[in-house]
């Protein structure tokens, strides 16, 4: 099992140093020479996770939808297929937000940076679907985003919870698209 697989599933502070070096099969020194600490390893993690699920999400988004609208809804589609994992086990930067329980420890600081990059994703397809202010409505969809996350950890139906969240993203959006044109 690798270090990103044991954070995920069991958490970063549930994890010791000694653990991760006998699944890893990794002497010591190989982690200090690399990552410098256990903070190093977990800040890599973080930081490649982020970089993972906005690859996964930007492919995903332009594969399944071509109108800008579309995107906006796709992401709670590709949401959907990340829930739906077998091994879910919720949002890695909300688990971390919350295991941290410190805006400023730095991995919240990664968490929040992730989710500020999230919420500029969703301005852009409100402002490409032609709205021409997307605040708060991009911050409203990431707020529904994140709680898709955090129910979807409570109940055995993921993809309702996907549906239902898809669903109150088109309100939103169709709310504000003819709130601008009045």
């Amino acid at each position: 099992m690798t270090a990103a697989q044991l954070f995920y599933s069991e958490g970063i502070r549930a994890v010791g140093v000694n653990r991760l070096l006998e699944e890893a099969q990794t002497p010591i020194m190989s982690l200090y020479r690399i990552f410098g600490s256990k903070e190093g390893l977990v800040e890599e993690f973080l930081r490649e996770k982020d970089k993972q699920i906005r690859e996964r999400f930007e492919r995903e988004i332009e594969r399944i939808a071509n109108a800008p609208k579309e995107r906006i809804l796709a992401v709670f589609d590709v949401l959907g297929e990340v829930i739906a994992d077998s091994d879910y086990r919720g949002c890695t930067f909300i688990n971390v937000a919350v295991e941290m329980a410190n805006t400023e420890h730095p991995f919240v600081e990664i968490a929040v940076s992730h989710k500020n990059s999230v919420r500029e994703t969703f301005s852009r397809y409100l402002a490409d679907a032609g709205l021409r202010e997307t605040e708060p409505l991009a911050t409203q969809l990431l707020m529904l985003m994140d709680g898709a996350f955090v129910r979807a950890q409570m109940h055995s139906n993921r993809e309702e919870v996907a549906l239902h969240a898809r669903m109150a993203a088109e309100v939103l959006v169709d709310a504000a698209l003819a709130a601008q044109a009045d």
